[in-house]
């Protein structure tokens, strides 16, 4: 039954979420800051806990500020808008510290957050779902919250202004040139999302049109005017994604305009990103991630290391300079196609890398007892399968740097490691300001027979 409450939030949940507890039973709320009293409608039970709404603030934190988006309450792309930054940075540094010591039986100290100095227009990838009112309006933008609503946009805060206007741009010219949407789980329409991908170093533009099929109408007309109109746009790209799922990119796609790719840098070196392409979409904290990876890892140059989940290579060809051989697995072979011109073009020569699951791959390096310095692991977000782990404690590097999206799967899998691993460093980075997501690398050295730590 839905009532209404009063109380004081005490804590966060992991995606920020205010947590008060009513007869000793925690309360979750968005829009709450810790400290603040607040009158709440109790609207779900759940098995230990219950979710709310927020009526009223009867106290403000003087760690609230006023979100700059109007669409902030209904957008899923947000979520800490309402905090002021260093009131975020707190709660992602405790959120790590917590969940390390909740599941991985670990006590470590977090260090401060490396923050951002402008905590906005970071994203230089723009993804969003394009849709149609029922009077024919083009709209565009993110999912309302738990929804697959469209809210149109006109601009978004943590976005690329560049790739922002160019959002604009598409939707008129859809509008214009009557290219019809398809909703996701729709079996009509044609054109999904529109992608946009932006090199950080020189400020090229991708366009990544999305549709449903192959036939793509009045496509020269569209696109020829798209590129007339931002001469930033130095390719524009169709792929073809025929699923129902919320998949967004499909495996085929064709070139509709210039390489099919775009240039970016980091920490000096080039790095071609198509569509495909795994690249973090912050590229000033990109730089600062990787290179603490890098020197966490300590190399003296003699070293044969391992980057798993390598994506287009970034992490393996930054340390490559430091290492007598690099080698390098990721699934996207597109990616790895990337990886291996970016070799190529940034004069590399002591790199190799391989389409394959890493999984399949650590498994085949245990049977052939391969032997590695250094262990770079970069996995998706729910964190390494248990057979890539149960792997790792089999092969016993040295040395492993573990860079998550996820501290709740990184501690997991801590929590296996540790019995072979001691967890000596570990650094967070804030790539995703406004939100509640946070980067962690941590550095892992391996125990001796007595587990005490080698070297």
């Amino acid at each position: 039954m839905k009532r209404r409450v009063t109380g004081t939030c005490i804590d966060y949940t992991h995606d920020g979420k205010g947590v008060l507890k009513i007869e000793g039973i925690p309360l979750f709320v968005e829009n709450v800051i810790v400290g603040e009293e607040a009158e709440v409608l109790i609207t779900k039970r759940e098995k230990g806990y219950n979710l709310g709404r927020l009526i009223k603030l009867l106290s403000v934190s003087k760690n609230r500020c006023r979100p700059l988006c109007d669409n902030y309450k209904y957008c899923g792309g947000c979520h800490l808008q309402h905090m002021v930054y260093e009131e975020q940075l707190r709660f992602k540094q405790n959120r790590v510290q917590d969940v390390i010591k909740r599941i991985a039986g670990i006590e470590i100290e977090v260090p401060k957050i490396w923050e951002m100095k402008e905590p906005l227009r970071y994203r230089n990838k723009v993804q969003v779902p394009i849709g149609q009112t029922y009077d024919g309006k083009i709209i565009a933008g993110f999912f309302k919250k738990r929804s697959h609503q469209i809210i149109d946009m006109q601009e978004c805060f943590i976005e690329d202004r560049d790739a922002d206007e160019l959002i604009l741009l598409i939707k008129e010219l859809v509008q214009k040139y009557k290219i019809e949407p398809c909703e996701i789980h729709e079996k009509r329409g044609f054109l999904r999302y529109a992608v946009v991908r932006k090199s950080f170093a020189n400020q090229d533009l991708m366009v990544v049109f999305v549709t449903r099929n192959e036939i793509f109408p009045r496509k020269n007309a569209l696109t020829t005017e798209l590129v007339e109109r931002n001469p930033k746009v130095k390719t524009v790209v169709q792929n073809i994604n025929p699923s129902r799922s919320s998949v967004v990119l499909g495996r085929r796609e064709k070139i509709l305009y210039g390489p099919g790719f775009i240039v970016d840098k980091i920490c000096g070196l080039k790095f071609k990103i198509s569509a495909h392409s795994f690249y973090q979409v912050n590229p000033i904290q990109t730089e600062v991630l990787y290179r603490k990876a890098v020197e966490f890892a300590e190399l003296k140059g003699y070293e044969t290391i391992l980057d798993a989940y390598c994506g287009v290579g970034t992490i393996g060809l930054i340390a490559a300079s430091r290492v007598k051989k690099v080698i390098g697995v990721e699934l996207v072979k597109s990616a790895v196609d990337d990886a291996k011109e970016n070799a190529k073009s940034n004069n590399i020569t002591n790199a190799e890398f391989f389409n394959e699951d890493a999984t399949e791959f650590i498994l085949k390096a245990v049977k052939k007892k391969s032997k590695y310095d250094v262990i770079f692991l970069d996995p998706p977000r729910d964190g390494c399968s248990q057979e890539f782990i149960t792997s790792i404690l089999k092969l016993l590097p040295p040395k492993l740097i573990y860079v998550s999206c996820d501290p709740a799967s990184l501690a997991r899998d801590l929590k296996t490691l540790k019995q072979s691993y001691e967890l000596k460093k570990i650094e967070c980075v804030d790539m995703f300001p406004q939100t509640y997501h946070i980067e962690t690398v941590v550095l892992l050295s391996k125990l001796n027979k007595n587990h005490i730590r080698d070297g």
